[in-house]
């Protein structure tokens, strides 16, 4: 009986350890950085000039959601630095199987016959905001996820939008008697942005 009784504290103390280094583990799990940018500019349709930005995000600066109605994709620079923000919105009956593949914009370029519906948001003071439609203007594009896990969550992938003709966005502040009109390209990347479940 005396051999048989530290054998078996021994067996306790061993399977206690390896639960603690196992929750150890799992607490420090550490994820992959998150990357990304987001490139605008605006092509002004009666002169040659430019105007373009370059935003470099934080994982606090997007947001890949999914719920019952759809999945839905932001791209959002901290104000009041940045100007711009971005929402892809793609239901569920559209998504490709394991989020993977390309998602054309759903505009009146192609009678609406897209997967992905977007909203672009031009802030031109603290409190005031333009806003662009897909489902209401002309846009050619898509965004693509190219790789998603389904274990860790993670998702990969870039975009690429063109909005065509539409009054300038800088304009709705100074209110010009005759605002000129830009065609808007916006572009970008991303790598290991999480998916969310409210």
């Amino acid at each position: 009986m005396k051999k048989i009784i530290p054998s078996t504290w021994l067996l306790v103390i061993a399977i206690l350890s390896f639960s603690c280094d196992k929750q150890d583990d799992e607490s420090t799990t550490i994820l992959p950085k998150v990357e990304a940018t987001m490139e605008r500019s605006f092509h002004y349709l009666e002169s040659a000039e430019e105007e373009k930005v370059v935003y470099s995000l934080s994982l606090r600066e997007m947001q890949l959601l999914s719920d019952d109605q759809k999945l839905q994709i932001d791209f959002a620079p901290a104000r009041p630095a940045a100007n711009d923000a971005l929402v892809f919105s793609i239901n569920q009956s559209d998504l490709l199987n394991g989020y993977i593949g390309t998602y054309p914009i759903r505009s009146l370029s192609n009678n609406k016959k897209g997967r992905a519906d977007i909203t672009y948001y031009h802030y031109y003071n603290k409190t005031s905001k333009s806003a662009l439609f897909s489902s209401g203007n002309r846009m050619e594009g898509k965004i693509e996820i190219s790789a998603y896990n389904a274990a860790t969550g993670l998702a990969n992938g870039s975009f690429e939008v063109t909005i065509s003709n539409v009054t300038d966005p800088t304009s709705y502040e100074s209110k010009p008697e005759k605002p000129r009109k830009c065609n808007i390209t916006l572009s970008g990347k991303f790598n290991n942005l999480k998916l969310v479940n409210p």
